[in-house]
């Protein structure tokens, strides 16, 4: 049960609050390390949005740091009846392509039977160099597709039933070659119940045989309709074969051809370098919000109402690390790729540094340079030969900085774990001497209002009994 006081009743003190404020006073040590421990939360959130921010340039560098990336092209087809085709770093020119055959696989189909489940008989069931023996076990048609999908590994043969929906003879067992290069032999030797040779009826349907293209008269063949490396950077998707306009010489057919034409696609690139600049001014105007004399500001108080986070650079602002990494960015902007084209430098193609770190986007030098010298603008970003690009480099050190076990913010985390841990433990240490504290200061109040309350009732006898010898001396009744 609680001890009960009652402060100030025989001294007519403010007990409880005199001795909240003396707590307070004792509580400074504490209140200080709360603070601490406040402030390094907010740090490190601080740097959580410096991070935030270097990593969404690390993305638009990354973006544009391998060739294929950065040399966008868009393709342009006379017709889109016989083919489509996709590109990935494409470089410019144009093909005449005719599509001669397309890729299938072998398809070889059984007779029909009522049931797939009833059992067929017994004997051999062959494809290729395997033989399935049936049983009573696996003698049913449904047995069987799973005989031989279980040899698919070997053989390269799946099979299945498609039901036809007639009332007899409705079920089919199909077989299907991997790929356009499977081709294979099937046989059944079956018996019925009554030993009656068993007609499965198979028929080879579609034989298997790959795709052939003709790309500038030259015959490219290919296991799927899907053809790449034909043309680097380029993937024909095959639909249909290209008409037969007339026979040469020998009496062999020549196809009609479909211009293919690759350009470079400039807006992607432009909309990727836009990119860039605004994630490298984002962390740059991040960094200059934490200094007035920029004339940069803070989030609002109407902006945080309204949903924005906080920006929190004033927190760390003059930071070590924060000025190394704008160091950092700002040397890699000047960064000299040694290409065998114009552009060594950024500000070549119209990026340019401002005076308050950010850099600024001259488009109009930057269309001129994707319009005129566009395989030189993916040189400068993504290098060429053994010269690292720009954008590679950015990339790179990007990497370091946003990595998650060895990066800024994860240097930060460790040391805001060490930090925290060692207020914790003081904290914990100074906890219990508060408390202690405070209750010896109550006990000691208590005693004096004990004390005083005596004092008092000791009085009041005293000037009791002076009061009645005074009356007893004057004859007062």
């Amino acid at each position: 049960m609680a001890d009960i006081t009652f402060g100030g009743l025989a001294t007519g003190l403010p007990t409880d609050d005199i001795v909240s404020q003396l707590m307070d006073i004792e509580r400074q040590p504490i209140d200080r390390l709360e603070a601490l421990q406040e402030s390094e939360a907010t740090r490190l959130q601080a740097f959580k949005q410096l991070d935030t921010r270097l990593e969404a340039l690390r993305e638009a560098a990354g973006d544009m740091n391998i060739t294929s990336e950065v040399r966008s092209s868009s393709i342009n087809l006379s017709s889109e009846d016989t083919f489509t085709a996709s590109s990935t770093g494409a470089s410019t020119g144009s093909y005449d392509v005719a599509v001669v055959q397309l890729a299938q696989v072998q398809k070889t189909v059984s007779g029909g039977f009522d049931s797939q489940t009833a059992a067929l008989g017994t004997g051999t069931f062959t494809i290729g160099d395997e033989t399935i023996t049936l049983d009573e076990s696996n003698n049913s048609l449904a047995g069987l597709r799973d005989e031989i999908n279980a040899l698919a590994e070997s053989t390269g043969v799946h099979a299945a039933i498609i039901n036809n929906g007639q009332d007899s003879n409705a079920y089919r067992l199909v077989l299907t070659g991997q790929d356009a290069t499977t081709s294979f032999t099937a046989s059944a030797s079956i018996v019925d119940a009554d030993s009656a040779a068993l007609n499965f009826s198979l028929s080879e349907t579609r034989s298997a045989q790959q795709a052939i293209i003709e790309v500038d008269g030259i015959e490219v063949v290919s296991d799927s309709n899907t053809v790449s490396g034909a043309i680097a950077g380029v993937t024909l998707h095959l639909n249909d074969v290209s008409e037969v306009k007339s026979v040469d010489e020998s009496g062999d057919p020549v196809y009609a051809t479909t211009l293919m034409s690759v350009e470079p696609d400039t807006a992607t690139l432009k909309e990727k370098i836009s990119t860039f600049v605004s994630s490298y001014n984002s962390i740059m105007d991040w960094i200059s919000a934490g200094y007035d004399e920029f004339g940069a500001s803070a989030t609002s108080d109407e902006e945080i109402a309204a949903g924005a986070e906080e920006t929190l650079s004033s927190v760390v602002r003059g930071d070590s690390t924060v000025n190394s990494v704008k160091r950092q960015l700002q040397n890699m902007l000047s960064t000299v790729v040694d290409t065998s084209g114009p552009y060594k430098v950024l500000s070549q193609l119209g990026i340019s540094t401002q005076k308050d770190g950010s850099i600024e986007l001259d488009e109009s030098v930057l269309d001129t340079a994707l319009e005129s010298n566009f395989d030189d603008v993916v040189s400068l970003f993504a290098g060429e030969g053994d010269s690292t690009g720009v954008m590679q480099t950015f990339n790179a050190s990007l990497l370091n900085l946003t990595g998650s076990t060895s990066g800024m913010y994860a240097g930060k985390e460790d040391s805001y774990d060490s930090a925290v841990a060692r207020i914790e433990e003081q904290l914990l240490r100074l906890e219990p001497l508060m408390e202690k504290k405070e209750s010896t200061m109550r006990a000691r109040f208590s005693a004096m209002e004990l004390l005083v309350s005596d004092m008092n009732t000791q009085s009041s006898f005293l000037t009791q009994q002076m009061d009645m010898l005074t009356n007893m001396l004057t004859g007062n009744s």
